[in-house]
């Protein structure tokens, strides 16, 4: 008992498959590599990705491409300013201080003349009470 089956099979013609079909193991990759990145195609998922993968090698400093230049910038579009209040009350504080500073230095400047004044009047007493006890040409009366 013999039975013909009929079997259709589909063919893909081969330039078109590989248009149509991907057949890279772009599913077991677990980096992103930058030298196919295609920025009309970027999305935010792709920057925050690339950036934790270079996190480490863009520079600390520098004007641009830097961490610096992603703070300033960043900071500047948010209007970032986390220690603008503890940096006022800071800077009141320091105002205050050079004040204070100041009338103390005014005390001590006055203490210092006052304390020159009353000793000069001293001794110009003591040497005028010297005096009063010596003669002409500076002998010592002896009230004989």
């Amino acid at each position: 008992m013999s039975k013909n089956v009929n079997l259709k099979r589909t063919v893909f013609d081969k330039a078109k498959f590989n248009e149509t079909v991907n057949t890279n193991f772009t599913q077991l990759q677990s980096e992103l590599d930058p030298q196919f990145f295609d920025l009309s195609l970027a999305t935010q998922e792709d920057f925050w990705s690339l950036y934790e993968k270079f996190f480490y090698e863009i520079p600390k400093l520098g004007d641009i491409n830097s961490h610096e230049y992603l703070v300033k910038t960043s900071g500047e579009y948010i209007d970032y300013q986390p220690q603008k209040e503890e940096i006022e009350a800071l800077l009141e504080e320091i105002a205050e201080l050079r004040t204070e500073n100041l009338e103390v230095r005014q005390e001590i400047a006055d203490v210092i003349a006052n304390f020159n004044e009353n000793n000069n009047t001293n001794v110009s007493s003591a040497e005028a009470t010297r005096s009063g006890r010596r003669g002409a040409f500076g002998r010592r009366n002896t009230g004989a």
